[in-house]
């Protein structure tokens, strides 16, 4: 239903776009540069981003059910601009990008000179836009890239929903999730307890500084990226890409080997950073551990440990255990952070002590 509702609402889009040029009468609403945080190594970078009509998306009204209402109607509701050559600089290089039909933009290019080392593995990207296919514009924006430390012992890639952000996503008919997406800001959003604890943990690994870098790898639409960023801010939760789905690539435009947006994900991270191990962080409530096997069985020597948070159903869980003996895959189904933290600790992987006295900030 939203996708048919999302192809309807772009072609009456489209109709007055049509219209308008028709009569002479120019665009005069605001557009903006949305990039979303990158990751990359040394002279690779891989930058995401979309060009959308600026909707005025408001914060701070806690505990306002309408404000959340409405802001997520404007995410949903985002205008795009396809055809924009988007304009790129780091560390001196600069490329130029073009939206595709949805508004999005894709940056995988090799840089003539390797990025120096940060104190936090973040370096900063300038982007900004001269024109689109209807008008003149000037729009500006700073985009982020994540390149790991040279300390780094491994990295984490986790899922988000019912990972560490609580959707229900196993609920009748998927109603709470409704509820979840739609009518609460991302203050109101719940976060599992000790997430923060065992994330923060695992970000530091057995060093007395944060080195490990994390991944969050989610099937929720891009539409949700800057309220997942600001929940992962107000919850403690290490900062980290955030990769997402984009619900309007035809399947017919899809690689014939493609095995879902999540699986794809995980698998060019890996390549990006071939000496480096991983853990994979998910839950029971829907496929995670079918592709976490798989891309361990792909990757054998690059997944150190595999964490299954348990939703709590019994039917799902027992159908997990019986997949972990069937397979022989090293995988976990875990109650809680808690019992996580202390098989990670048993590995190396973390300091137990450093776990149990973590305070949010």
């Amino acid at each position: 239903m939203m996708k048919f509702l999302r192809k309807l609402d772009r072609i009456f889009n489209r109709i007055s776009r049509t219209i308008q040029e028709v009569l002479g009468m120019k665009p005069n609403w605001p557009i903006l540069i949305a990039p979303y945080k990158g990751y990359g190594k040394d002279k690779q970078v891989l930058l995401r981003g979309r060009v959308i009509k600026d909707r005025r998306i408001v914060k701070g009204e806690v505990d306002s059910t309408w404000r959340a209402l409405l802001n997520n109607y404007k995410r949903f509701n985002s205008r795009e601009v396809a055809g924009a050559e988007v304009h790129i600089q780091i560390n001196g290089d600069q490329f130029s990008v073009r939206t595709d039909a949805e508004g999005y933009f894709f940056l995988n290019e090799e840089l003539s000179q390797p990025l120096p080392p940060t104190k936090d593995q973040w370096h900063e990207a300038r982007l900004w836009l001269t024109e689109t296919p209807r008008r003149q514009i000037d729009a500006q924006s700073t985009g982020q890239v994540l390149i790991p430390d040279e300390e780094a012992k491994f990295g984490f890639i986790s899922d988000v929903d019912d990972t560490i952000l609580k959707t229900d996503v196993t609920s009748a008919l998927k109603l709470r999730v409704l509820y979840h997406t739609f009518l609460k800001s991302a203050d109101l959003r719940q976060s599992f307890g000790q997430a923060a604890s065992f994330f923060q943990a695992l970000r530091c690994g057995l060093s007395d500084h944060p080195v490990n870098p994390v991944f969050y790898v989610s099937n929720s639409p891009w539409n949700l990226y800057d309220l997942l960023d600001e929940f992962l801010m107000l919850n403690d939760l290490p900062d980290g890409p955030i990769l997402l789905r984009d619900f309007g690539i035809p399947y017919k435009e899809r690689p014939e080997d493609y095995r879902g947006h999540k699986h794809e994900s995980i698998i060019r991270i890996l390549k990006t950073y071939p000496s480096l191990p991983f853990v994979l962080i998910g839950d029971s409530g829907e496929n995670d551990p079918y592709i976490y096997e798989d891309v361990a069985r792909e990757f054998p020597d690059r997944i150190i440990a595999i964490y299954i948070r348990d939703v709590r159903s019994i039917r799902r869980a027992r159908r997990i255990k019986e997949f972990i003996e069937q397979t022989g895959v090293d995988m976990q189904l875990v109650q809680n952070y808690g019992e996580a933290a202390k098989d990670a600790a048993g590995r190396g992987l973390l300091s137990y002590d450093r776990f149990q006295q973590y305070r949010p900030k």
